[in-house]
């Protein structure tokens, strides 16, 4: 990654969608995306709540393909 990269989503970029109190489109997190997100952030990635439900959408259907259900608690 390019020191632009961090630059650009550091500069408060995210703030604001922590402030308004959820996701964009009224969705709650779940406890998948928060996972996600603190995952990046202790990786000293910057995640968004959008690509962290993205991804964590992503997991539980390729989970419930396999397993034949999905996670518990994932929306």
């Amino acid at each position: 990654m390019s020191d632009n990269f961090n630059n650009n989503n550091m500069q408060g970029g995210n703030n604001a969608q922590f402030g308004q109190g959820g996701q964009q489109g009224g969705e709650k997190a779940d406890w998948m995306d928060k996972g996600i997100e603190a995952a990046g952030r202790e990786a000293g990635v910057d995640i968004s709540q959008k690509n962290a439900d993205t991804a964590g959408d992503f997991a539980n259907k390729e989970f419930k393909q396999k397993e034949g259900f999905g996670l518990p608690g994932v929306h």
